[in-house]
């Protein structure tokens, strides 16, 4: 004889397990169907889906504003204009401080020293907080000599080379010593002989400008003798 289980018998049923180490679960409310669920008023709209949208800024907060484009070509119809000059020596007990790193020869302080009087008499002392982008244009009829000197005689006689005097060798590397101590941001540049006048010099430092790579020059002139001399002009459109 076959064993019939009605609906009323339940225990025949086979009943889902909860796992042992979980809480009793909470109620899980039935589903409604969609066409039994109560209409939304006509009124109330959908809330939104997908990302945020964005809202419209407080009317008391400025907008952003974008950086300036870097300058472009312009050409200058006015002489270049003087913010600040110096030279060396400027008494006759001028004194040239030594940097570090720089060693066996008085060019490169001789160029940094007239730079940095220049440069204070304009700013204060360093760094140029708010300086718009300067150039450094160095020029030199005699170069540093004092560290070919050092080098010729370290060789004839045999001795090591200095690492630092290779390294000094380069005039662009007192102009970055300058560019760092002052943080300036502008192009390098050192010249040799064949620019001895002063409108010579003021045309590349024009030149600078006009082409849209700074817009001020800080010029320096620089000689070893005997005796060292040196000039330098902030110069500005």
């Amino acid at each position: 004889m076959t064993a019939i289980t009605t609906a009323a018998d339940d225990t025949a049923l086979p009943r889902p397990r909860q796992p042992a180490d979980q809480p009793n679960a909470p109620a899980v409310p039935p589903h409604t169907p969609a066409d039994q669920q109560p209409n939304a008023p006509a009124d109330q709209p959908h809330p939104p889906t997908g990302p945020a949208q964005p809202t419209d800024p407080p009317h008391d907060v400025a907008p952003h504003t974008p950086p300036a484009p870097p300058l472009g070509p312009r050409e200058l119809t006015a002489p270049l204009r003087v913010l600040a000059s110096a030279a060396w020596p400027e008494r006759p007990d001028d004194r040239l401080p030594p940097i570090a790193g720089f060693v066996e020869s008085s060019f490169n302080p001789l160029v940094a020293e007239t730079a940095d009087r220049c440069l204070r008499r304009h700013y204060g002392p360093p760094p140029a907080l708010g300086a718009p982008r300067t150039a450094l244009l160095l020029a030199s009829p005699t170069g540093d000599t004092g560290t070919a000197d050092a080098l010729a005689r370290a060789t004839a006689e045999g001795r090591r080379v200095p690492p630092l005097l290779f390294f000094q060798s380069n005039p662009n590397a007192v102009l970055g010593h300058l560019a760092a101590r002052w943080q300036l941001d502008g192009p390098v540049v050192a010249l040799g002989p064949g620019f001895d006048t002063v409108p010579e010099l003021h045309d590349r430092a024009r030149l600078l400008i006009e082409d849209g790579d700074a817009d001020q020059v800080l010029l320096i002139t620089a000689a070893q003798g005997p005796p060292d001399h040196a000039t330098a002009v902030l110069l500005t459109p």
